[in-house]
């Protein structure tokens, strides 16, 4: 599904830190409560990394199987995509 793509943080995207929860925001009118790792994730779209890469960085970090954390990292690039916090390129071949 993302494979080939380079995630990229929406430009606007504000996170917010408050008494130890996150909260996101691309509108300043919409506020969103999001997970502690959606945040280290959306960190590590810079628009360079692949998500190949960022499933590989995942999977040496934590220990787990790339198999195992695929689907968990595919679900939480769905709701980013899908609230717009970030954004996909194509990779270049």
């Amino acid at each position: 599904m993302f494979e080939s793509k380079k995630p990229r943080k929406n430009e606007r995207l504000t996170i917010i830190s408050h008494m130890g929860s996150y909260y996101a925001t691309i509108d300043n009118q919409h506020l969103y409560e999001i997970d502690p790792l959606a945040v280290g994730i959306i960190k590590m779209c810079d628009g360079k990394k692949k998500y190949e890469d960022i499933l590989a960085e995942l999977s040496e970090k934590t220990g787990f199987s790339i198999e195992t954390i695929k689907p968990i990292l595919d679900e939480i690039f769905k709701e980013l995509t899908e609230f717009n916090f970030i954004i996909w390129e194509e990779a270049k071949k």
